[in-house]
């Protein structure tokens, strides 16, 4: 309005006012009211729909940018691109004409969304070329997953993260590729020092709280499996379970693993039962004649308590030569022989080591007289062998067999979680391992959950972490000194780590999202 327009409407006013002794009401502009959130929610809807036409329609440009570019040449514009942002930016004028805001948050989620969406395979093209040449497997790995899995050979996962990204972005805007590529190559990168960082963390809270940094592993891994080994780790871990169980699983599995060899052992045996070869008992005596000459001196004994368990072991190997050869004779025949001298070791002391070894001469000649002419006997005894050796150290190491208290048992599971002279560096786990994994029980969660169940901090640790927040709270103040507090609490971090394991799901679909969208997010 013309100022003097402005005065003279001003003046018509005061004369009206004069005129009828009040002040006269002009018209006030009313507030637009604010949208209901029903119709908030509608047009944010509306505009991630429209903003997913939108990254559809970005890779639609792409794919007709030869034609734009063309047609910038024939305009005399030169090899450009001018066209084809044209074409882009007319798309978002378009959609905006239908009542799509292009400047809002969920238009641009959902440009992102779609352009993901359509760009999620350029990497498995990619490697899917490179994988039928059949010369570089890792690199094919690589382009497939955007530089997440090739091996340990980072410039490998670098490269294909690069070639996916660059490809990726290119669908979306040529102009953008390299841009693209950056990203992706960096993404292997970060996501490397990402779990670095973890793990080095891991490590510095589990020294902090004395559990040890395999109990904040478990705890972890058990929040990510869920189910049943999540269960057993939460319930020791919040004092819900009886301490013993972890035992009792421990000797089950140790049962299970018994049984396991049984069986094998009789199904590698079955070729030896069904061998009816008669087998030459000399060289069996000949070594019982050896052995008892070696402890003699003209007819007079060396060791009297070895010569007599000679003498024990030569009449059984005399009274088993006088049965039928075609059923006591033959490899299966000699095999009950050999458990028959193996009982009569088994009855010496331990500490009588002389009479051992030489009733262990005899009982290993038996045994090669059954290899010798039945090999599918050496079979069956070297993985029954292994078996047991297995066994025995499992049961020695955790102290699990019958003669053992609960209390030491209890104490040596315990003890796996921490990783020091005490537990052989990781032998004591190593067995607990392996009896985890062919007993079928779960045993490291429940372990983990209890070397986690107390707040306060473990060993020496509980002397010295009182100290040690209070020197850094003393530096940092009250929040770091509450801070280093809870790093200390072994059931604080392992709730912590816990929770991490159960999001770990959500991270990693958030991982992928991410490993598509960083490519296209500078994209227009």
């Amino acid at each position: 309005m013309d100022p003097r327009q402005e005065l003279e409407m001003l003046r018509r006013l005061a004369e009206l006012e004069a005129k009828a002794g009040r002040p006269v009401q002009t018209e006030q502009p009313q507030a637009k009211p604010e949208p209901s959130f029903l119709r908030q929610a509608a047009g944010a809807v509306g505009n991630l729909a429209a903003g997913a036409l939108r990254g559809a329609g970005s890779i639609g440009a792409t794919l007709l940018a030869p034609q734009d570019m063309l047609q910038d040449a024939l305009q005399g514009r030169g090899l450009s691109l001018q066209s084809n942002r044209e074409r882009r930016a007319a798309m978002d004028e378009g959609l905006r004409s239908m009542g799509a805001d292009p400047e809002s948050m969920s238009y641009q989620a959902g440009k992102i969304g779609g352009e993901i969406a359509g760009t999620a395979g350029a990497g498995g093209v990619l490697g899917k070329a490179v994988e039928v040449t059949g010369r570089a497997p890792m690199l094919a790995q690589a382009l497939r997953s955007g530089g997440m899995a090739a091996g340990p050979n980072m410039a490998t996962r670098v490269a294909g993260g690069a070639a996916s990204g660059g490809a990726s972005a290119a669908l979306v805007n040529p102009e953008e590729a390299g841009t693209g590529a950056l990203i992706g190559g960096g993404l292997p990168l970060a996501m490397r020092a990402a779990r670095g960082a973890v793990s080095a963390g891991r490590n510095i809270v589990g020294a902090s709280t004395g559990a040890g940094e395999q109990a904040l592993k478990t705890a972890y891994e058990s929040g990510k499996a869920g189910g049943a080994q999540a269960k057993a780790f939460r319930e020791n871990m919040r004092g819900q379970a009886d301490l013993t169980d972890v035992l009792d699983d421990a000797r089950a599995n140790l049962d299970t693993m018994r049984q396991a060899r049984s069986a094998e052992y009789r199904a590698n045996m079955a070729p030896v039962t069904a061998d009816k070869t008669v087998l030459d008992l000399q060289p069996i005596g000949k070594s019982v004649q050896d052995s008892i000459t070696q402890f003699t001196f003209k007819g007079q004994a060396r060791n009297p308590q070895v010569l007599n368990a000679l003498k024990d072991v030569e009449e059984e190997v005399l009274n088993w030569s006088k049965l039928d050869p075609a059923e006591f004779h033959t490899p299966e025949g000699l095999d009950a022989l050999k458990q028959r001298i193996s009982a009569i070791r088994e009855r010496q002391p331990v500490e009588a080591t002389a009479v051992r070894k030489a009733i262990g001469n005899v009982y290993n000649s038996v045994k090669q007289q059954i290899e010798s002419q039945a090999p599918d006997y050496a079979k069956a005894m070297k993985d029954y062998t292994q078996a047991s050796e297995l066994l025995d150290e499992i049961t020695r190491s955790l102290s699990l067999g019958n003669r053992a208290s609960a209390d030491t048992a209890m104490r040596k599971l315990q003890s796996v979680m921490r990783n020091n002279v005490n537990t052989n560096y990781g032998a004591r786990l190593s067995s607990l391992q392996e009896l985890e994994q062919q007993g079928g029980r779960q045993l490291m969660p429940q372990l983990a959950g209890q070397a986690l169940n107390d707040f306060m901090p473990r060993g020496i640790q509980r002397a010295t972490a009182p100290l040690a927040s209070l020197a850094t709270g003393s530096v940092a103040g009250i929040p770091g000194g509450i801070a280093a507090a809870a790093t200390s609490s072994p059931r604080l971090m392992g709730e912590a780590a816990y929770f991490a394991g159960r999001a770990d799901p959500f991270i990693e679909a958030l991982r992928r999202g991410t490993r598509y969208a960083a490519p296209v997010l500078g994209a227009q």
